[in-house]
């Protein structure tokens, strides 16, 4: 057998394997960038609920709905920053 044969048949027989590797890899930082996107998000979210409660507290409203509010609004911001950031 010629070295040219030799080679091809190990690329035919490790390239299915190569293909594999870099789908998962490629899938991996896909769930990666959403993961990191949803922590952003939930930073945001926390952020604008403890703010909605600090309104709410120095405004009279009940505590509840400023944290309510607080928290929609900053999950709003949060969704648009990381929609904007992933375009």
């Amino acid at each position: 057998m010629e070295k040219g044969q030799a080679d091809a048949i190990a690329v035919a027989i490790l390239e299915p394997g190569r293909r594999a590797q870099e789908e998962l890899r490629n899938k991996h930082a896909i769930k990666s960038a959403q993961l990191a996107r949803n922590r952003r998000v939930a930073w945001l979210t926390l952020s604008g609920a403890g703010i909605g409660a600090a309104v709410a507290y120095f405004s009279g409203v009940h505590f509840s709905i400023g944290v309510i509010w607080g928290a929609l609004a900053g999950s709003a911001v949060g969704w648009l920053i990381s929609r904007r950031a992933a375009v």
